[in-house]
């Protein structure tokens, strides 16, 4: 991942101000083109002069691309300013119309916000969030409000070459955001076993993960660069969620399948799961 344009989806939330916040930082960073942009549910009418409607582009979304500017304020550093960031407003679906702006501004990121919800509505309901990373052809991170900077990364890989794909994307992160990395993989476990930690042998399969994932690690951030790897064993969800609250990590990365239906998130994937549950942002990769 090498970050050139970065887009941050808001809207006037304390979640989308965040994610502001933290596609500001990226940009700082990594030198790269942000782009701010708003969906709204439908176009306001414009403001009519000398009894003719203005034309599209000149009332309402100029309007509201002012509005977005006034609300962003000092979250925008000294140095950056309208001419640094481009500001866009589209109408449609929130989740369509975001992966659309993405396409059309090539971006390499998507940054958006995660509204904090109560475990039952996150479980049982589909939301924007959801919808944008079973659409999105790059990137998503999902930031929460009072996240803090990034620090650390942990990637949750499988033993397959997409888990080696997301390892790569994760150290692009990890290289333009200065983070340290770490990976955890998972084993699931037999039946009636109780999983905790490595609870029997890895597999042969998961033995060649590590020297696969260090190979890569040392091709993407140089040959002293290294990756500790965690075995566990048990629950795939409950395991690498142990492994995040131990590690103490800021950023949770993994592959995210792209499609698939909205609705109840139990019967969804282990990755839809953790975008839904994982406390922290949310780095995931589309397969």
């Amino acid at each position: 991942m090498d970050l050139h344009n970065i887009v941050v989806a808001t809207d006037e939330s304390e979640a989308g101000r965040q994610a502001a916040r933290a596609g500001v930082e990226l940009a700082e960073r990594t030198s790269s083109r942000l782009f701010v942009m708003r969906v709204m549910s439908h176009r306001p009418l414009a403001a009519a002069a000398n009894g003719r409607a203005a034309p599209p582009g000149e009332g309402s979304d100029h309007a509201e691309r002012e509005r977005l500017q006034r609300w962003l304020g000092d979250d925008l550093p000294a140095g950056r300013g309208q001419g640094d960031v481009e500001l866009g407003i589209t109408t449609g679906v929130p989740s369509i119309e975001v992966c659309r702006y993405a396409e059309t501004h090539q971006a390499d990121l998507l940054v958006l916000g995660r509204k904090e919800r109560s475990q039952p509505a996150r479980l049982l309901l589909g939301d924007t969030a959801d919808a944008v990373a079973r659409r999105s052809r790059v990137p998503c991170l999902f930031v929460p409000p009072r996240a803090g900077p990034i620090g650390r990364v942990l990637v949750a890989l499988d033993s397959t070459e997409r888990g080696m794909f997301v390892l790569k994307e994760a150290c692009g992160f990890a290289r333009a955001t200065g983070a340290a990395l770490a990976a955890v993989t998972v084993k699931p476990a037999s039946a009636g076993e109780i999983g905790e930690g490595v609870t029997e042998p890895p597999t042969v399969r998961t033995l060649r993960l590590v020297p696969r994932a260090r190979e890569i690690v040392r091709l993407e951030l140089g040959r002293e660069a290294t990756i500790d790897v965690e075995l566990r064993c048990g629950e795939i969800v409950e395991q690498v969620l142990g492994a995040l609250e131990a590690s103490a990590a800021d950023v949770l990365a993994f592959g995210f399948h792209r499609g698939g239906p909205p609705g109840v998130v139990e019967a969804g994937s282990s990755a839809r799961r953790l975008a839904h549950t994982a406390p922290g942002m949310v780095l995931t990769v589309p397969l």
